[in-house]
């Protein structure tokens, strides 16, 4: 089962953002796994110190306490998916206030669970992008629009506690439609008004990993403008939720 898009009307599958799930794998394929990718997260932290320092400044700033990170995708075959994985394990190791950092993607086979669980947390069960933060949050979600919305309207009355490593919001203004966004995505274009978006150091270890990927913010007083309030796009339906994969 895969990711869920809250919406209480037609069901619509959405496309996995880059690379296809793959069978589970066997035992032998997570010894594969820790060393690919403790060579990967070796190349970043060398290549991609800024990177790195950027993101683990806007957790500073922040005060960020935990991390959640959804659709990291499978890490024993989508090479994508690695080294967005090293650059997130690089900013836990050199950032000291994060109290724990939870990972979830439907896709992760049980090798993959346990490398992730050396030094992560793996969510137990999959809560469709519907986590409600109870402290200062980083979500840091790469190339998964539609779960984006998932978030905002979990936490709607508390974004000044969210931080977003992910792709541009405003980005999605410039090359969509109004009426589009407002059908598939409300709370990410009503939202746009009160958020800030930083632009990432370019990306040295491999093309195409973080594209259009920024540090977004929102005011501290988004959560009671009058104007943002009584435009809440709020659906409170629990009805019609799908699995998508």
């Amino acid at each position: 089962d895969g990711f869920v898009l809250v919406k209480p009307s037609r069901k619509r599958r959405i496309k996995s953002k880059r690379c296809a799930a793959q069978p589970e794998s066997n035992d032998d394929e997570g010894d594969h796994t820790a060393v690919d990718l403790s060579s990967v997260i070796h190349q970043v932290s060398i290549e991609d110190s800024e990177f790195c320092d950027k993101i683990c400044e806007a957790i500073s700033s922040q005060k960020i306490e935990e991390v959640v990170c959804y659709g990291i995708g499978r890490l024993g075959s989508c090479k994508l998916a690695q080294y967005q994985f090293a650059v997130l394990a690089n900013v836990l190791q050199r950032s000291t206030q994060l109290q724990r950092c939870l990972v979830f993607d439907p896709v992760l086979t049980q090798s993959e669970r346990s490398f992730i669980s050396e030094n992560m947390e793996v969510l137990p069960v999959n809560d469709m992008c519907c986590r409600r933060v109870m402290c200062n949050t980083l979500f840091y979600m790469i190339h998964i629009k539609r779960m984006y919305d998932n978030v905002l309207r979990s936490n709607w009355n508390q974004l000044r506690y969210c931080t977003f490593i992910g792709n541009s919001f405003q980005s999605y203004l410039l090359h969509s439609t109004t009426s589009s966004l407002m059908k598939k995505v409300p709370h990410l274009y009503t939202c746009t008004e009160h958020l800030k978006e930083e632009e990432l150091p370019d990306f040295r270890s491999r093309q195409n990993v973080f594209n259009n990927t920024v540090i977004i913010t929102f005011s501290p007083s988004v959560d009671t403008d009058s104007v943002f309030v009584k435009t809440l796009p709020v659906d409170t339906s629990e009805d019609g939720l799908e699995i998508v994969g």
